[in-house]
């Protein structure tokens, strides 16, 4: 038996040619049918292939058709869109390089969008012949993209204006309380100093300083909700911290609240901004008021902890060593869906008016940002618990939390020097000049600055300028401060402001230094002799 002869037979070849014909005009078809302008030209710009669509479109958009054969740069040259999209990417094609664009052409009123695609043509033996693309009319899909986002952004504008109308009711409410008791509190004072019950007058006073930090500790709440706060990590000890807020959160509660304190001394340091904690205690203290308007117990505890990788990982946080701190009320509680969207900034469970919503999404925010977490533990009718987990302090970071240096009152009293005094806000400047001129200094105070420099063109030469950095008048505490620099000896420069950090171009040094307003005078006043003494010690 003679085995099977493997050559095909003439029938077999011909079967075989005839099949692939008619694959080559099922994709000729297919190609030519396509809904993507298909182009293929040679290395001398010859038009090698062109389908259906392309033709179509280029009749349809442009008014003529090109055809196989056509010198591509002859019948653009009256196209200068096109002209301008093909000359550069024209000869990466012919590199080798395969890449995807989207383009537009066409008049401004009416473009059309396109997404294309580049490959290089190339023959049997891979030497590069031309190039060919498939261009996409997208134009619609743009569209319908462009539709959709000004549907996104009338939402979020929708949005935002639900929000800042729920954040100034809350706000105003807030500040209409804090600026109730300073005026009243003020009021008072001056009757009691009329009666000449002097004891009297002083704590009234010590009250309506106490709303001003307050309503200070209010604006800083909101720089940090924005990120325009920035973070001064130190060395913190929770402990004294909440000590030395007892008067503070006692005159926040109800009389009907019973605060302890179960914090404990020697406990660890832990890095953290001290002015933002304190904010973060007090907001989370007001909560717990406001969830026991029958009265109650208000607890705040704390603990070293040691978090193994399993407990971390549920806290989201890298294993270590953290201060458990705790915030635990007896009040309503919280359902599981209030506390799942409690951190939402603007959620709130308060009437319209009487809560930002801010409180818990500042706290969060600020103690994930410290390196920390936040758990709440709480059910209706069961009361709440805040747990904050916030990193222990380094060794290194107490060594450098404690380095700030501290200029002697004394200083001040010690070389009268000549100051000049920028600000626009009468009230400040007359406080300042005061406390300035008790020190001995001579103090020239203005209130734009213009009129600062004016003294300077006429012959000022002070050893201290002391500017706000946003003036009236067109020239602003910068250019003040520049305008002294060019005079004889050192002029040391004080900025005081109300800027967020984050606006202030200030790079301190030995002889200038940044407050952020609101401040105690008696910051002002010691900054004000380290900045001299460093002059002195300069000259």
């Amino acid at each position: 038996m003679q085995p099977d002869d493997p050559t095909p037979s003439t029938q077999q070849l011909q079967a075989r040619i005839d099949q692939a014909q008619a694959n080559s005009k099922l994709l000729g078809e297919l190609v030519d049918h396509s809904q993507a302008n298909v182009f293929a030209a040679d290395r001398n710009f010859r038009l090698l292939a062109i389908n259906r669509t392309a033709q179509e479109t280029f009749k349809r958009l442009r008014g003529f058709v090109p055809q196989v054969g056509d010198y591509i740069p002859q019948f653009i040259a009256n196209q200068p869109d096109i002209v301008k999209w093909l000359e550069p990417v024209w000869p990466r094609v012919l590199a080798g390089e395969a890449f995807t664009d989207i383009i537009t052409l066409g008049p401004a009123d009416a473009p059309r969008h396109y997404e294309i695609s580049y490959n290089t043509l190339r023959d049997a033996q891979q030497r590069i012949q031309g190039g060919y693309l498939f261009a996409y009319d997208i134009s619609e899909r743009v569209a319908e993209q462009e539709r959709v986002r000004k549907i996104e952004e009338a939402l979020r504008q929708s949005q935002k204006m639900e929000a800042v109308g729920q954040l100034t009711g809350g706000i105003a409410h807030d500040f209409n309380n804090l600026l109730g008791g300073i005026l009243g509190a003020l009021e008072m004072a001056e009757q009691r100093q009329a009666e000449q019950r002097y004891q009297a007058s002083t704590r009234l006073l010590g009250v309506a300083r106490q709303n001003a930090q307050r309503a200070a500790s209010l604006v800083q709440r909101l720089l940090a909700f924005s990120r325009q706060q920035t973070l001064n990590p130190q060395a913190v000890d929770v402990h004294q911290l909440v000590t030395g807020m007892h008067e503070l959160i006692a005159s926040s509660l109800d009389a009907r609240i019973t605060f302890i304190d179960q914090t404990r001394s020697k406990q660890w340091l832990v890095r953290i901004d001290p002015h933002q904690l304190e904010n973060a205690l007090l907001n989370l203290c007001i909560n717990a008021r406001d969830a026991m308007p029958q009265g109650g117990t208000l607890r705040i505890a704390s603990e070293n902890t040691r978090l193994d990788d399993l407990q971390a990982h549920a806290l989201d946080l890298p294993s270590g060593a953290y201060l458990h701190l705790s915030i635990c009320d007896t009040g309503v509680g919280m359902s599981t869906d209030v506390v799942q969207r409690a951190f939402e900034p603007f959620f709130t469970t308060k009437p319209l008016g009487q809560g930002s919503g801010l409180g818990l999404s500042i706290v969060y925010g600020f103690v994930r940002q410290s390196g920390g977490q936040l758990r709440i533990a709480s059910e209706p009718e069961q009361g709440a618990c805040i747990h904050l987990y916030l990193p222990r302090a380094t060794g290194d970071v107490i060594q450098h939390a404690g380095a700030q240096p501290q200029a002697p009152d004394q200083q001040a009293r010690a070389v009268p020097q000549v100051i000049l005094l920028v600000e626009d806000q009468d009230t400040l400047r007359l406080l300042i000049s005061e406390m300035l001129e008790e020190q001995g200094h001579e103090v020239h105070a203005y209130s734009d600055g213009r009129r600062a420099l004016d003294a300077l063109h006429n012959g000022l030469r002070p050893a201290l300028l002391i500017t706000d950095i946003g003036l009236p008048g067109g020239i602003d505490g910068y250019q003040v401060a520049a305008a002294c620099q060019p005079l004889p000896g050192a002029v040391a420069v004080l900025y005081i402001t109300g800027y967020a950090s984050n606006r202030v171009d200030v790079s301190p040094g030995e002889l200038c230094a940044v407050l952020y307003k609101p401040f105690a005078l008696t910051a002002l006043n010691r900054q004000v002799a380290q900045l001299l003494e460093n002059r002195r010690l300069s000259l």
